[in-house]
């Protein structure tokens, strides 16, 4: 068992390890549309202005939620793990970053994942258990996907870092986690404009067909 499903089992409830499995069979099958499961699970991370989108503020928190939607909407997701799982994180590192006093509005590099965990413990901003769960996502999920040599295995450039099955893990883990840091914010007075959606026992049987999407046609 990876550190990723041991960390799965420990937060998630088993509505939330039941909606990792059935993304799991919805992203290793292209003719499945997982893109919309994924965006219908995420908060709404932009707005329309004029004929045009864009991103909702802050940046740090909502930019990130794009790449997960469009990674996770992609054919052959075997092959992109590891960005999907970079996406994760870096929306986590905003909500952090945002508990801090003058956040940037985008990412600056680097986003130090684990020393904001510490700092903002330190503050009494996290309690000792959420803050205790951002490091464990910090170690097996945020760290590998930035440093992925150390991760694999093998040296074989053609190596898949992550499976498909610990990256809805990680999804299902960042949407908990989020939720309680989104709570964080908005009482300590952050504008945020979207947040996450009640859960939906009809995410559990989702089945769109990629032919069932005109846009995707």
């Amino acid at each position: 068992m990876s550190a990723i499903e041991r960390l799965a089992i420990d937060i998630l409830d088993q509505r939330e390890l039941q909606l990792a499995d059935r993304l799991a069979l919805l992203l290793d099958d292209d003719r499945w549309d997982s893109g919309s499961l994924i965006e219908d699970i995420i908060p709404i991370y932009w707005e329309q202005v004029g004929d045009r989108l864009r991103n909702l503020s802050p940046g740090i928190i909502y930019r990130p939620l794009y790449y997960v939607h469009m990674f996770g909407s992609l054919a052959n997701f075997r092959d992109k793990t590891r960005a999907f799982m970079e996406s994760i994180s870096g929306h986590l590192e905003g909500c952090l970053l945002s508990l801090t006093p003058s956040p940037p509005e985008y990412g600056s590099p680097p986003r130090p994942f684990g020393r904001l965990v510490k700092r903002l413990k330190s503050a009494g901003v996290l309690s000792d258990e959420l803050a205790g769960q951002l490091w464990r996502f910090n170690e097996s999920i945020n760290v590998s996907s930035k440093h992925f040599d150390a991760y694999m295995p093998t040296n074989w450039l053609d190596e898949r870092t992550f499976s498909v099955k610990e990256t809805t893990y990680a999804f299902l883990l960042m949407r908990k986690l989020s939720i309680q840091l989104f709570a964080l914010l908005k009482a300590s007075g952050v504008a945020l404009p979207q947040s996450w959606p009640d859960f939906k026992t009809e995410w559990l049987t989702w089945s769109r067909e990629i032919n069932d999407n005109p846009q995707l046609q």
